[in-house]
């Protein structure tokens, strides 16, 4: 996989605050749920906005999204205190309310520290500014082969 940016159309379609960027995406899977833009800060932030590919029948955001992003969001949180390769070990999401179809969704993560090869983290995430979801995951270091 060959990383890549949103183009500038894809960043005026998605209309990020200011100060959101788009991340670098260096998986195929993310490239295709995205774009996911980053805001450097004391805690970095990260966020997207709700387009219909991401809309399920209920007419809000699927769940596997915001779950998608949680990952995402969580993992950059790592990176903070450890290197790559990790996994995601386990991933939590509490589902507050609902993002709908054009909001801004963004999140913040913390990272709880490293013990045994396990990262946690946790992250708030809202959207237009109201809370729409909450994550905690333990992220497993691995060895480089």
């Amino acid at each position: 996989m060959v990383a890549r940016r949103a183009t500038p159309e894809m960043v005026a379609v998605a209309a990020p605050p200011e100060g959101f960027v788009p991340i670098l995406s260096n998986s195929s899977f993310a490239w295709e749920n995205g774009p996911i833009f980053e805001k450097a800060g004391p805690v970095p932030m990260r966020g997207f906005r709700v387009a219909e590919r991401h809309i399920n029948a209920g007419g809000v955001c699927h769940g596997g999204m915001m779950m998608t992003f949680a990952d995402i969001l969580l993992a950059h949180a790592v990176m903070t205190v450890a290197d790559p390769p990790f996994v995601t070990a386990r991933l939590t999401t509490d589902f507050i309310d609902a993002a709908r179809l054009g909001d801004w969704v963004e999140g913040e993560a913390e990272c709880g520290g490293e013990a045994d090869g396990l990262v946690a983290v946790s992250a708030k995430i809202t959207a237009n500014g109201r809370l729409v979801a909450s994550a905690s995951a333990l992220f497993k270091l691995l060895r480089r082969r």
